[in-house]
């Protein structure tokens, strides 16, 4: 039996391993996907468990303050993941998608919150306003307002009483209810000038946004940009003033440390206008010729940050414009212009068109470009080259260097 039994092991076929057959990249590929889909899924369930909603937006805020938006975004469709209606990750969602461009992505999320409450929380409103344009970008504005002055009425109540609801007691400042009555007015101005009564329209909005908030600067810039549309330059050249005197000398003193020790303002306070408001302010100046004000705004931008193209375009623009004394001075910054614009990618055809065209108009010129009239306006001076001289000027009248000289 033994024998037998070996006999029969002889005649037992082999067991063979045969190799599968070898895949095409773009089957490795698709495997290769496939397995990551298995991971994230695991890991998105593994966060589901470990995390929930809340604890996921309190995720979400953590990298908003250390600004890592993808990250924060990544937290939020996890959010929405296990709560698909949940607003407020409906709402930082769009607010992310719109911080990194995605737009459309952004104006679904806002709108989705609209439908699941439509009659609470203006910011949604205000995004879409942003976002859109033309009468929807208008119609989300004025919802925006109406939700804000609602609870701007209520408030005084319910300061007064023992206990309110967290979500209806936060105050809503007036500067933001005159910011977006300006967005109302610059879209008159703009994408819905052709609007039937846009003039009027436009005209009312400002005044609102004055009215709620005297010491608006946004809201008088707006207003002297109306003013100047409908060819009323000296009423424009008044209220602009009015404008820069809400920011203008504080943030020259901020920035010459002149303001009184021991002050603890904030540049946002002294000056609550964007970068791109104060260039459409220079621009506005440069309209009515106000130039010295203008070359004001511009220099101080500058001086904030030397990489701003529109500031020296427009420090070139004005030269020019003053006339063929400052056609020395209109070279030297257009020709910076063209460098700055080269180094950080500045791509506006229109805007370097017109550079072309001056510089072609005012011819190549000497090598003192920017000296000629140094002693009469300083306008011509290279902006780094002068702070570098201050800076050596200091050093060498004060031993060992102050701080504030060596702070440029």
């Amino acid at each position: 039996m033994g024998k037998a039994a070996k006999k029969k092991g002889k005649n037992k076929p082999k067991r063979t391993h045969n190799k599968a057959p070898s895949q095409t990249e773009e089957e490795a590929e698709l495997e290769r996907q496939r397995h990551e889909v298995i991971k994230q899924s695991k890991i998105k369930k593994k966060t589901a468990n470990r995390y929930g909603v809340d604890a996921l937006l309190e995720k979400v805020q953590e990298c908003i303050d250390s600004f890592d938006f993808t990250v924060a975004q990544q937290f939020c469709e996890r959010a929405l993941e296990i709560e698909p209606d949940n607003i407020n990750a409906l709402e930082t969602s769009g607010s992310l998608l719109m911080e990194t461009g995605a737009i459309e992505n952004a104006i679904r999320c806002f709108k989705r919150a609209v439908e699941l409450s439509p009659d609470s929380g203006f910011a949604k409103y205000l995004s879409l306003g942003q976002l859109l344009e033309g009468e929807d970008a208008v119609e989300n504005y004025q919802t925006g307002i109406e939700l804000m002055l609602k609870i701007r009425e209520t408030q005084p109540e319910l300061e007064g009483a023992a206990v309110a609801p967290v979500e209806t007691c936060t105050s809503v400042p007036a500067r933001d209810v005159s910011t977006a009555y300006c967005s109302i007015a610059e879209l008159y101005m703009t994408d819905c000038c052709f609007a039937e009564n846009a003039e009027d329209k436009c005209k009312e909005n400002i005044e609102n946004a004055i009215k709620i908030d005297p010491e608006n600067p946004e809201a008088y810039q707006l207003k002297a940009g109306y003013l100047t549309t409908i060819e009323n330059k000296e009423d424009a050249k008044d209220v602009m003033e009015k404008s820069l005197q809400l920011w203008l000398p504080k943030l020259k003193q901020l920035q010459e440390g002149r303001l009184k020790e021991g002050s603890d303002l904030d540049p946002v306070e002294v000056c609550p206008l964007s970068i791109q408001c104060r260039i459409a302010a220079a621009q506005l100046l440069i309209e009515l010729e106000v130039y010295d004000k203008a070359n004001e705004v511009l220099d101080l931008l500058l001086d904030e940050d030397d990489e701003i193209v529109m500031a020296w375009y427009l420090m070139g623009w004005l030269n020019f414009l003053k006339g063929e004394d400052y056609f020395g001075n209109a070279r030297f910054y257009l020709t910076k212009t063209n460098e700055v614009a080269q180094k950080v990618g500045f791509d506006d055809e229109q805007v370097l068109k017109h550079i072309d065209e001056l510089l072609e108009e005012l011819g190549p010129g000497d090598d003192n470009d920017g000296d000629d009239d140094e002693d009469d306006d300083g306008d011509d001076v290279d902006i780094n080259e002068a702070k570098d001289e201050e800076i050596e000027s200091d050093s060498d009248d004060e031993e060992g260097g102050e701080g504030e000289a060596m702070e440029h």
